[in-house]
């Protein structure tokens, strides 16, 4: 694959606002961890469940996995699909797996060749919540193997990958399935999609040669030949004869040889039925003629066809039978298996019948006739049957498997899970009973208990095993080498079962018997000696990697040293089983299992159980569940990559590539990583972004590797494509998703996915389309529904959006419907269409998120726990906690991992407060350190919600739920960062004492062309060299603008981080001596909060960056004013200094109506900082009000050269996403009560234009729509200048203009404004803008009441009302007009005010701060808390 650098200048955020997709915002994913929980582009797939069959028809997914029937034959017979005979080894390149099979084919069945290729076993596109898979007959069994998908270690929206390699047994869903039948089957299939049966209790090519009237035969020995054994060549006369256990022969020899013959001649008459019956299947399907039917097994009979010689040889076998008064029994089994074949079940059960009122301990009689009953729909029956068939020889795994296959097909996963239990404890080893014993030496192996029936809804003891059967299985080689009573060539099939039965315990949620049973399968196949799978994970290490011999050369004494995850390439993975195992790879356990496709079914089935406990690790490890029991220690990511590689090299799959590149994405390379641990990796990868060796490097070639084994894999082209994104390759990862989307067009992940990164470069127009398409094939997708809805928004598109109730319609009142009409909501009193779906969702969302960490409190953390933290309490209230009492109140409740998360955290920051004390004011630091409190290991990083923090400014949320999302970012980045490998044992030390001045450091992305530079590019330089020195940390790289120069050169330290790892950061603050830390981006592109999480300042705060709560232990400040964020949404508790500050205000954690937190630090006039005075021209000081008002006249008429003189410019200069259908139509509802005005408004984006202006028509008519103007965006100079064109600013009133509305201020223009929102300090900031450029007079604070509204009906009238009293005269010169009315008295003020207000007086602002800082560090050394007033 050939790739090139991308230009993604574009794709870097320019405004601090989403770009209308999922991912523009900030997630809160540290950009340096992967560890976190999926982001949307690696969401799970859903998959549609079709139910169960019904009998009778022709489906896709029938009891036996078939799916159509053959045409009649020319003798007018209709038959259905069966199983297929001179079956060649198409699939041996992929390991079929024959438990995919139909049941009773046992390990001698496979996929039939087909036009599907059979790696289209790996990648069924639409997995669901659940996946759920067909059962071999139809069955639907959840599989531990959820479609994973690539974790991204930036803030893009889980996990875009595939399908693991489907695991054994129940988990196929292939509508193209064909079963083939193989040497030895055990069992045939039948032709309506049922099960076939066992005819003949011998192999007339068996070595044995044991009769055929022999009962007590045991199940694994040799049984009919299929034609690809070479039928033609049966030996019809058997050395050893044909004996009839029902009734005796006579002496003489002439009848009993003349049976002999009859039964072999219909033996073979059955065998070619079968044969004839696929072939024609074959041939109607198009993968062979039909001239070509049967013509070697019909040779002898040129004139007979299978059919009528089928029908010819049950005439023979019933006229004998008869003669034999109904006591033959190998005649009556075998002509029960004519009529079967031939659909006359009702006869078939008859001759069965027959056959178990003769012997009632016949169990191949009983299963055959469970399966007659199954196709006369009497499936109670057959379920009876099939049990009393269990129940008398739990070692006839044949009507184990039927009737474990019939309960999955009608839901019933437990009780199938039970019948497994209960065959599991009959034929294990040393606890089976054994009865009527005949032989010493077998019942040696066993031990017994009582015996009992197989009832259903019952559980199930052990049964017992007849001694006979015993004995001849013992015989056999391998016998016992599973643990159970069965010969070693059945152990494929035992692995079978016991597999099936961990996918059936995961999706019954059973995680840890789940565990335990694919433990199983796996050490089963690994043969003896293996303690447990970890055993067998330090096996793969040290052969993979062995680093120290001792005590001699075996293989057990490579012992490996894990000081990070062991990576390796395709190439060296490929080969871990030949290094684990000797025999060229060959699983011990599976050595006398027959070669072909049952040793390959057994291999795979082997493979996808290892691929199922990988990925219950995976979870435990990624999503915060609790490790298996079977683990000692918890599992990490290199025992995960052990399993993955030796998954790997027994089965080469592009799914489990997919998977090792997800896993091996995440692996954090830090710049202490030893390469070494990096094994045989190619060349430096081709991609910039990548370091070479490192996991993204290793995940590159993975994905690569799979597309090389199938080149459509859906899966691996979208986490391609998202790994390339998160590198900022946006280009090449569009491509990777367009080819996802070619291989599936309806795959939902891949459209979001494409949808976001079209998005990103500007092509809204597409990422809608997109979006559409994904939600369609996929209705509920969080991440597909939230990236529709927030990007129809931004385009102002809002047909069907509709909207939800909030406090009774005061908040998101008017709703929009289908036809893009408007409805109060205060009507219909209920939320509808997009908005709600979306409101909906992260209700849902947070009520999971509410069972995070949920029992990590157990008796053991909880006391290491306690013990940590009684090291780093300073105050004495600390002191006197009972920890272990209050940790316990926490236990089993909601919240309980966010809780723990909170109180180490907070114990972080009092640690440092007692170092300090210890260092600089005991002068005695403590002797056993200062040792950071660890995470329990079952705490993994959290999932964050679908909706963001920054999206949360425009969607009608609850404080609550607000403040909710934003705490979960913040649980997730914490969680993220203290997992990390780079973060040291011990917290950070602090710094010395101030001498004089506190070090104040700078953390941000937008130290550049950038709204935030534009604000504050003096600050850095304007502070008093005696009170405060300011460190920039720029986490981007320069872009040469002169906003960066500026602060380049003007801050007394300046450090260009953009290239260093978190770590190198961290440490660099540390080194610095940072007082406190300033986090300048929140919630926004480019943060990096995982900075601020290692805590390695005493104080850190946030402000100007992001306009809300960050939720976060690690803010301990926010920069604000009582406009702002009024006292009354503050969380009642204030103290955030201690640790029982945490046990105290934890319970008002689900309390309404309070949003922030953090303490908050309340400014004198406005928080808002404003650059503009310094950044001005150097003239505009001396601009006098005249001059003022002819300028302002000269560009009305260069940007509207047709508007008259008297027409009002009403204006909004925001982003079109700000704008909602509430605002929207109060703002037509204006204009058509000033007819004289127009509304000036941005095409931001172009898009949104056409929308806005068919709105306006349908709402208000033509005429109001008319005056509805729109300009393209300027140049920054150019927009603050032109600002002063318009007469009145509408703001916007769901997320206010905050730059922007600064800008305007500037230009003397009035801005009306409305803080809907008392909670959403984003909805407040222009108010408290605007108090900072008023002047603090009588008039000022007039202007403000002129201005400030109170409500939506409030806005509408006092923008009628100054709009309407604005008028215009010529002025005395004449060369301009001259406004009256209040908002020319209100311009006049602001003009005024520009050079004396707070708002644009930058020094003292810093001033300001700087007693902020002060103070902030006066309370940090005496333990004050609360917040502080200036």
């Amino acid at each position: 694959m050939r790739f090139h650098q991308s230009d993604h200048s574009e794709h870097q955020l320019r405004r601090k606002t989403p770009n209308g997709t999922i991912d523009a915002g900030y997630d809160g994913t540290p950009a340096q961890l992967a560890s976190g929980p999926p982001p949307l582009k690696h969401m799970i797939l859903p998959v549609s469940n079709n139910g169960p069959p019904t009998p009778g028809a022709s489906l896709q997914n029938d009891y036996l996995g078939l799916n159509h029937s053959i045409h009649p034959s020319s003798d007018g017979w209709t038959y259905h699909r069966t199983s297929s005979f001179g079956h060649q080894d198409r699939n041996a390149q992929f390991g079929v797996d024959a438990n995919l099979l139909p049941p009773g084919a046992g390990w001698q069945s496979a996929l039939d060749g087909g036009s599907r290729p059979a790696i289209a076993l790996d990648c069924a596109p639409n997995p669901q919540p659940v996946a759920y898979f067909p059962y071999n007959n139809g069955a639907r069994i959840p599989t531990a193997l959820q479609p994973i998908y690539h974790q991204s270690p930036g803030p893009a929206l889980f996990n875009s990958g595939g399908l693991l390699p489907v695991p054994a047994w129940p988990e196929m869903n292939l509508p193209n399935y064909q079963s083939l039948a193989h040497p030895g089957v055990q069992a045939y299939h039948g032709f309506n999609g049922q099960p076939m049966l066992r005819a003949h209790p011998t192999d007339p090519l068996s070595p044995s040669g044991i009769p055929l009237g022999d009962s007590r035969l045991d199940p694994g020995a040799g049984h009919f030949q299929a034609a690809s054994r070479r039928l033609e060549t049966l030996n019809l006369e058997s050395s050893n004869g044909y004996g009839t256990p029902g009734t005796p022969l006579q002496d003489n020899d002439s009848p009993a040889r003349f049976r002999v013959k009859a039964l072999a001649n219909a033996h073979r008459a059955y065998l070619e039925l079968l044969a004839y019956l696929q072939q024609s299947k074959k041939s109607h399907s198009g993968r062979s003629s039909a001239s070509k039917t049967s013509s070697k097994m019909a040779r002898g009979h040129p004139s007979m066809t299978p059919l009528t010689g089928a029908k010819a040889a049950l005439e023979m076998l019933t006229h004998m039978c008869e003669q034999s008064g109904w006591r033959w029994v190998d005649g009556m089994l075998l002509g029960g298996c004519l009529h079967y074949g031939l659909e006359r079940y009702e006869q078939a059960h008859d001759w069965f019948s027959r056959i178990v009122s003769l012997d009632a301990d016949h169990v191949e009689a009983i299963s055959n006739v469970a399966a007659t009953l199954y196709c006369l729909n009497q499936h109670d029956e057959a379920e009876t049957h099939w049990r009393r068939a269990v129940q008398k020889k739990p070692t006839y795994l044949e009507a184990v498997e039927h009737l474990v296959a019939l309960l999955c097909s009608r839901h019933r996963s437990k009780e199938a899970v039970e019948i497994i239990d209960f065959v599991q404890r009959s034929i294990r080893l040393g606890e089976s009973r054994v009865v009527a014993t005949r032989d010493a030496t077998a019942a040696d192996h066993v031990n017994g208990t009582s015996t009992h029936s197989v009832e259903s809804g019952t559980r199930l003891p052990k049964a017992a095993i007849d001694a006979d059967d015993l004995v001849e299985s013992s015989r056999q080689p391998g016998f016992g080498s599973s643990g159970y009573c069965v010969p070693g060539s059945e152990n494929g099939r035992v692995i079978a079962l016991i597999h099936a039965k961990g996918n059936m315990l995961y999706a019954l949620k059973d995680i840890d018997r789940a565990s335990k049973a694919f433990e199983e399968a796996v050490l089963i196949s690994a043969g003896g000696g293996l303690n447990g799978i970890q055993t067998l994970i330090r096996r793969i290490q040290s052969v993979l990697a062995p680093t120290v011999v001792q005590g001699g050369l075996g293989r057990d004494s490579l012992q490996y040293h894990p000081s990070g995850p062991l990576l390796l390439p395709p190439e060296r993975a490929r080969h871990t089983a030949q290094l684990v195992f000797a025999a060229h790879g060959e699983l011990p356990g599976l050595r006398l299992v027959p070669d072909g496709a049952p040793k390959k079914s057994a291999v795979s089935t082997t493979s996808n159980s290892l691929l199922s406990l990988a990925k219950i690790f995976q979870d435990a490890m990624s999503n915060g569940g609790t490790f298996p029991s079977l683990l000692r220690h918890p599992s990490g990511i290199g025992d995960i990559l052990a399993l993955y590689y030796l998954s790997l090299s027994l089965s080469e799959s592009p799914s489990t590539a997919n998977n090792v590149g997800i896993l091996l994405a995440s692996v954090q390379q830090s710049g202490s990583t030893p390469q070494a641990k990096v094994l045989e990796t190619s060349s430096a990868p081709p991609i910039p972004g990548i370091v070479p060796g490192s996991g993204l490097h290793l995940a590159l070639m993975y994905y690569n590797y799979g597309l090389q084994l199938d080149s459509k894999h859906v899966h691996l082209h979208t986490n391609l494509g998202s790994l390339l994104k998160d590198i900022g390759q946006l280009d090449l990862a569009i491509q990777m998703y367009e080819r996802a989307v070619e291989c599936d067009g309806a795959f939902d992940i891949a459209l979001t996915n494409l949808a976001n990164a079209v998005k990103d470069r500007g092509r809204v127009s597409d990422a809608i389309m997109y979006y559409k398409r994904a939600v369609e094939s996929n209705p509920h997708f969080a991440e597909a529904v939230c990236g529709l809805s927030t990007a129809l928004n931004s385009v102002c598109d809002w047909r069907g959006r509709g909207g939800v109730l909030l406090h009774d319609g005061k908040y998101d009142r008017y709703h929009v419907n289908e036809q893009g009409l408007p409805e109060d909501v205060r009507d219909s009193r209920e939320g509808s269409g997009l908005t709600k779906k979306v409101v909906d969702i992260v209700s849902r969302q947070l009520v999971d998120a509410s069972r995070w960490g949920t029992g990590i409190l157990q008796d053991d953390f909880l006391e290491t726990l306690s013990q940590q933290l009684r090291v780093l309490v300073v105050d004495d209230t600390d002191k006197a906690l009972d920890l272990g009492k209050e940790l316990r109140k926490w236990t089993g409740r909601p919240w309980e991992g966010s809780r723990v998360l909170r109180l180490i955290e907070r114990a972080m920051k009092a640690g440092v407060r007692r170092w300090y004390q210890d260092k600089y004011i005991r002068g005695q630091e403590s002797r056993s350190g200062y040792p950071r409190p660890a995470l329990p290991t079952s705490l993994a990083v959290p999932s964050a919600p679908t909706v963001l923090p920054f999206h949360t400014f425009t969607c009608p949320l609850t404080a609550k739920d607000i403040r909710m999302i934003s705490q979960r970012n913040a649980a997730r980045i914490s969680c993220s960062t203290l997992r990390s490998p780079w973060l040291p044992s011990s917290i950070y030390p602090p710094p010395p004492p101030p001498n004089p001045e506190l070090n104040i450091g700078y953390v941000s992305s937008d130290f550049n062309n950038h709204p935030l530079a534009h604000l504050m590019q003096s600050v850095f330089g304007f502070h008093n060299p005696l009170r405060a020195k300011a460190f920039c940390y720029a986490t981007t790289a320069s872009d040469r603008s002169v906003h960066r120069q500026q602060i380049e050169r003007e801050a007394p330290v300046f450090r260009d981080v953009s290239s260093w790892p978190p770590e190198r950061l961290v440490q660099q603050i540390v080194e610095d001596k940072i007082h406190i830390l300033v986090n300048l981006n929140g919630y926004t592109r480019g943060a990096r909060n995982e900075i601020f999480a290692a805590r390695p300042a005493p104080i850190q705060m946030s402000f100007m960056g992001f306009a809300g709560t960050l939720g976060a232990e690690w803010c301990d400040y926010i920069l604000a004013d009582k406009t702002a964020i009024p006292p009354p949404t503050l969380r009642p508790m204030r103290s955030n200094l201690g640790l029982e500050d945490v046990f105290r205000d934890e319970e008002l954690n689900e309390a309404e109506g309070w949003m922030y937190s953090e303490n908050i630090i309340f400014c004198r006039d406005s928080f808002f900082c404003c650059d503009h005075a310094q950044s001005c021209e150097p003239g505009e000081r001396t601009v006098t009000w005249h001059e003022e008002q002819r300028r302002r006249w000269k560009m009305r008429k260069e940007i509207f050269p047709n508007l008259s003189d008297d027409a009002i410019i009403l204006g909004n200069f925001n982003q079109l996403y700000k704008i909602d259908p509430t605002t929207f139509r109060t703002w037509l509802r204006i204009l058509a009560n000033v007819p004289k005005a127009i509304l000036w408004l941005l095409k931001f984006p172009e898009l949104g234009e056409n929308n806005l202006k068919r709105t306006a028509r349908d709402w208000a008519g033509d005429e109001v729509a008319s005056r509805i103007w729109f300009t393209d965006v300027a140049p920054k100079q150019q927009h603050i200048s032109r600002a002063r064109v318009c007469d009145l600013f509408l703001d916007t009133p769901e997320c206010n203009a905050h730059t922007t509305a600064a800008d305007v201020l500037w230009s003397s223009t009035p801005l009306l404004t409305l803080p809907r929102y008392p909670y959403k300090m984003c909805s407040r900031m222009a108010a408290s803008i605007l108090k900072g450029a008023l002047p603090g007079t009588a008039e000022g604070h007039q202007a403000a009441k002129d201005l400030i509204a109170d409500d939506d009906a409030h806005y509408e009238d006092m923008a009628t009302r100054l709009a309407g009293s604005l008028t215009y005269r010529r002025s005395k010169a004449g060369d301009y007009c001259e406004g009256r009315g209040r908002l020319a008295e209100i311009r006049k003020i602001l003009f005024d005010a520009k050079w004396t207000c707070g708002l644009f007086n930058t020094r003292r602002w810093v001033s300001d701060l700087e007693s902020a800082y002060e103070e902030a560090w006066r309370r940090w050394l005496a333990g004050e808390a609360g917040d502080i007033y200036l």
